[in-house]
């Protein structure tokens, strides 16, 4: 896959489990369990570390918003 779309697909999964945290933490929580399971403990350990990031710098999963 080409690593520009690669790395926008997972920007998108980062900001919807962004969203969903913000609604609901369990809906993020079962979504991290769901990608460790069917992807594999380095994509999970992946997304989760960018989610953290990300949320830590205040990022709410509004779309385009990349800090």
């Amino acid at each position: 896959m080409n690593e520009f779309f690669e790395e926008e697909r997972h920007r998108c999964e980062v900001w919807t489990v962004l969203r969903w945290r913000a609604q609901d933490r369990n809906k993020s929580s079962d979504y991290l369990q769901l990608v460790r399971k069917m992807r594999g403990n380095n994509a999970a350990d992946k997304l989760e570390k960018d989610c953290k990031e990300q949320w830590e710098r205040g990022n709410k999963g509004l779309k385009g918003d990349w800090r």
